[in-house]
């Protein structure tokens, strides 16, 4: 019972395999930096974790980075359950100013904007407990996140504008009705 070797695969699923084969998209440059977002407007920042015996700490807020170019006003914490989505989400004044603190997160951007020269443009972007990290949202782009991991996920948010709740401005879509098209599985390989 030892190993044999098999025989080689038909020539007709090598040439099938190599049809199949899609070369990935850039994601860093030469030095390793993460590429911008192809959403005008969207920027977003990774965080650095300083670690020591004790534990870490990440900063997470520098007035003078212009990341923060417009005042905090307002501030809240939301969470994503394992396995769930929230969004599509939109705003017509306020601009989105995540923190992802902790799990395992996909953000997934869609613009929106017909006057936007990235129009129609869909963004993805994973965050997790080692990668931390800022995400801004401009007004007009539809945002969802999706928890992929096992523990709950927690975000703060600090949008631009506070909340009203007499006039919200909030707009959603059902990230499952297909209006957005991006499909939610999460890739092998």
């Amino acid at each position: 019972m030892g190993d044999h070797p098999t025989s080689g695969a038909p020539l007709s699923v090598v040439a099938a395999a190599a049809a199949a084969a899609i070369r990935d998209s850039p994601t860093v440059d030469a030095d390793s930096r993460e590429l911008a977002s192809a959403i005008e407007g969207v920027r977003i920042e990774r965080l650095s974790i300083h670690a020591d015996p004790r534990g870490i700490l990440t900063p997470v807020i520098d007035v003078r980075d212009s990341f923060w170019d417009e005042p905090i006003v307002y501030a809240y914490r939301f969470s994503i359950l394992p396995g769930r989505i929230k969004g599509w989400g939109m705003h017509h004044l306020q601009t989105d100013r995540y923190f992802i603190v902790s799990g395992d997160v996909r953000v997934v951007l869609f613009d929106g904007r017909e006057d936007s020269s990235s129009a129609g443009s869909i963004v993805q972007v994973n965050f997790t407990d080692r990668t931390p990290g800022l995400v801004k949202i401009p007004p007009g782009v539809w945002h969802a996140d999706q928890n992929w991991g096992e523990t709950e996920a927690h975000v703060v948010n600090l949008p631009t504008r506070p909340y009203d709740p007499d006039n919200p401005d909030k707009y959603r879509i059902d990230p499952h009705s297909g209006t957005i098209p991006f499909d939610w599985s999460i890739p092998d390989g």
